[in-house]
């Protein structure tokens, strides 16, 4: 071998062994893969993230879906692993489309260790199945727009593959209908989490004007929606951030947090400059008290009064 043919197969070896390792940074896929399923059944796909040991915060999965046999009866994001959402799931049965895009402060790098569940869950679909003549496949997959962004400061985009789903549809409709959201939905007994409600105002949003500010998540089916009360008004649907009515900010203000089962979390915030109730109670429990010692008082007099005479 002369020199020549041995330098290229060097330099060859090299270039080879300082190309980086091409990984998947990212693998997007749904849960379970497969099933049977009959007419007006409804069953539930979990979307879930495997990054494959890297760090992310930034998910945006986009799906399609067959919109002539199956339709989405709802969507949750109870115990997803996404606490900030740039827009809420959303989903169209007209056209076949379904979405989850939100962030993840701090990253998340992996499955929790030692947690007996996965811990990798971004949000659930709850599926019915339309009547069909014969047995259909009914795909269920990731689009082009869908992405993963790496916690490194520099929202790079990872490195991503995506599975979906393929679900065998059959003609007929069954002795005994399956109903998963169903019985997910009478398992929950538990109300969402504890939250806060922030009161702020801004020269540069909302004409200045007071607003709330309020979020908490439901670890079972996931939080539905939110309404707001002012003192006596009426409850009303919300989102935050919320304008408020009351720019005095004497009102109590309630939130009240509701999610997929009908369980709810109500949270109080009351101003600093909110009237308070008196509290008439005190002085009656004082005056109650007084009169007992005024009573005792007289009646200890006029004991001693008799034992004297006697």
């Amino acid at each position: 071998m002369n020199f020549s043919k041995f330098l290229q197969i060097f330099l060859g070896l090299i270039f080879i062994c300082t190309i980086p390792t091409l990984t998947e940074a990212a693998v997007l896929y749904l849960e379970p893969a497969e099933g049977e399923y009959h007419q007006s059944d409804t069953f539930i796909a979990e979307v879930r993230i495997n990054p494959e040991g890297e760090c992310i915060n930034t998910i945006q999965a986009d799906l399609t879906f067959l919109k002539d046999i199956l339709e989405v009866e709802d969507l949750s994001a109870g115990n997803s692993i996404i606490s900030v959402w740039i827009k809420n799931p959303e989903y169209s049965n007209e056209t076949g489309f379904i979405s989850f895009a939100g962030g993840i402060p701090g990253g998340y790098c992996g499955g929790l260790p030692g947690s007996p569940e996965k811990s990798n869950l971004l949000g659930k679909i709850i599926f019915k199945v339309k009547e069909v003549r014969w047995q259909q496949q009914g795909e269920i997959k990731f689009l082009e727009t869908s992405q993963v962004l790496l916690n490194d400061g520099l929202g790079t985009p990872a490195k991503l593959t995506t599975k979906g789903a393929i679900f065998t549809i059959l003609p007929g409709v069954p002795r005994v209908s399956k109903k998963e959201w169903q019985e997910e939905l009478e398992r929950d007994k538990i109300p969402p989490e504890p939250f806060k409600i922030k009161i702020s105002q801004d020269p540069l949003t909302f004409e200045g004007k007071y607003f709330i500010t309020f979020f908490t998540t439901d670890k079972q089916t996931g939080v539905d929606y939110y309404e707001v009360k002012e003192g006596k008004k009426d409850w009303q649907k919300a989102v935050s951030p919320y304008v408020l009515e009351d720019q005095s900010l004497k009102d109590i203000i309630k939130v009240r947090a509701v999610d997929k089962a009908g369980n709810k979390r109500i949270v109080e915030y009351l101003p600093p400059t909110a009237e308070k109730s008196f509290p008439w109670w005190i002085i009656i429990i004082l005056v109650g008290i007084g009169l007992i010692w005024w009573i005792s008082r007289k009646l200890k007099i006029k004991n001693e009064k008799l034992q004297f005479k006697i």
